[in-house]
């Protein structure tokens, strides 16, 4: 939901642009009037219609637009695995903390014939489960659908910047145009057909939003004069036509248009400091810097006091506001006491296993004789790029039906197995990661029921052993071809002969 504020323990606080905490206190301000005067009253009946009601969803899909935008000036800046770690240790804490807390008050203060959560209900909601089986597993708080989606597309930044560094890629717009032409190739399966493994997969993880991210991105491109700015509105347009498509909502995607264009003048254009009165700008970045936590807090533990101002005359006007004050007290509680001390603690760790590498400048020219051996990738991103590509092998067969065939299944999953750590230079350890995640994803979506993991000690032992076996085939493929590559690399000396040792 945010840029980065704070930077990693000991780098450079950058300072912050004042357009852009408007923007994102705009958004979650829009966020709380449709949750407020909208949603809370078709949920809740009781609590009267609202003279004035605001039935757009524009306000998460904005804060979704700034954060593509962060995250890609945020992996330009430093390693992609820190940054792509920072960003976990920044949400999850105060993600999981915030469930607990809204849980607890929820089975504490609930009005008679209002839902309650019960213990499994918080144990799905803190793995986000709630798009995998929504008939299961409901919200604890409506306003966390959108942590999967940040996830998802922080995790898709780190994989296309480690695969980058490792190779000679295609420039970025290329990806930012696949992403959206999958999205347009997803959309009439998700559709028009009914196999509920794709449509766990596909909302689980939020691919129907994916064009909010590429239009973050873009935003990025176009400022950095990566692309030119017609170049840039033709993504932003395709992006926003896919907008469309997933929301069939003639009134709300012109609304994020012109909340888009809001982030593009933020990024592009001059700061607003000049034009925000100066009283203004100290509530401004302090309500911006706590954005996140009013964010996930504001809407069950509102909705709360709604009712209880209800039963005490207030006014509806005093009972929205009633819903904002407590979402900014609460958030402004979880972010002081739960989300910057965590995100510092986790961050010091990384810090000392994963120290930043400050490269020496040396005028001596460098070794001409042998290029150097590739890196290993780290084991983090093979498992994740691992899980997102068996989820397309999963999708791929169960859209040509082959998916009936467990056998014939598996043999794809080992072939896919032994395929990423064949084209990832990959650590041993990496292959019980592969393994486990391909079992998972074979367990839980092939082998029935569907969403349920269960253990048959023979035949599971079988699928493990031979996911593993086929990665480490893939990673002893891999070492073989790295040996006769930098044989072959290896230039002759001067006089024709090889260099000896």
């Amino acid at each position: 939901m945010r840029g980065d504020r704070v930077g990693s323990i000991g780098e450079t606080r950058h300072e912050r642009r004042l357009s852009w905490d408007v923007v994102r206190v705009a958004a979650v301000l829009l966020v709380m009037l449709f949750h407020s005067t909208w949603v809370a009253t078709l949920w809740h009946p009781e609590l009267g219609e609202r003279a004035f009601q605001w039935r757009y969803a524009v306000g998460a899909s904005t804060l979704l637009v700034v954060s593509g935008y962060f995250a890609a000036v945020s992996v330009e800046r430093r390693d992609a695995l820190r940054w792509w770690l920072g960003r976990l240790f920044r949400l999850l804490p105060a993600f999981w903390a915030a469930v607990l807390v809204t849980a607890i008050v929820q089975r504490t203060l609930s009005r008679d014939g209002w839902w309650m959560p019960t213990w499994p209900d918080v144990g799905a909601n803190l793995a986000m489960l709630w798009q995998w089986k929504p008939q299961t597993y409901p919200y604890v708080d409506l306003s966390y659908w959108t942590l999967p989606l940040q996830l998802s597309a922080f995790t898709a930044v780190l994989l296309v910047a480690t695969w980058r560094g490792q190779h000679r890629g295609p420039r970025a717009a290329v990806f930012l145009w696949t992403a959206l032409a999958i999205e347009f190739a997803l959309w009439p399966i998700r559709t028009y057909t009914a196999w509920e493994p794709f449509r766990m997969v596909h909302d689980g993880l939020g691919w129907h939003r994916v064009h909010l991210f590429v239009i973050g991105v873009t935003v990025f491109l176009v400022q950095r004069g990566r692309v030119s700015r017609g170049h840039g509105a033709a993504l932003i347009a395709v992006g926003l036509a896919a907008h469309h498509l997933q929301l069939q909502d003639l009134v709300t995607t012109p609304i994020t248009a012109a909340c888009v264009a809001a982030v593009y003048a933020a990024a592009v254009g001059p700061d607003w400091d000049k034009v925000i009165p100066e009283a203004a700008h100290r509530p401004v970045r302090w309500l911006a810097g706590i954005s996140y936590g009013v964010y996930l807090t504001h809407f069950s533990l509102g909705v709360l006091v709604m009712r209880y101002l209800h039963e005490l005359g207030a006014s509806p006007g005093l009972q929205v506001l009633g819903l904002m004050a407590t979402g900014i007290l609460v958030g402004w509680a979880l972010t002081v006491l739960v989300e910057r001390p965590a995100y510092r603690f986790l961050c010091r760790l990384r810090d000392q296993r994963r120290p930043v590498l400050v490269v020496p400048t040396s005028s001596a020219p460098a070794p001409r004789r042998t290029r150097p051996p590739s890196q290993p990738v780290p084991i983090a991103v093979v498992v994740l790029a691992t899980f997102f590509g068996a989820v397309l092998v999963l999708a791929s067969l169960g859209f040509f039906e082959v998916n009936r065939h467990p056998a014939v299944t598996l043999a794809a999953l080992c072939a896919f197995a032994a395929l990423v750590t064949c084209r990832a230079p990959a650590r041993l350890g990496a292959a019980f990661g592969v393994a486990s995640v391909c079992w998972l994803l074979y367990n839980g979506l092939v082998i029935p029921e569907i969403g349920q993991i269960r253990w048959d000690s023979a035949a599971d032992s079988r699928r493990i052993g031979l996911l593993f076996g086929a990665a480490l085939f893939g990673i002893a493929l891999n070492r073989l071809l790295s040996v006769r590559g930098a044989c072959s690399r290896i230039d002759p000396g001067d006089d024709g002969s090889f260099p000896r040792r």
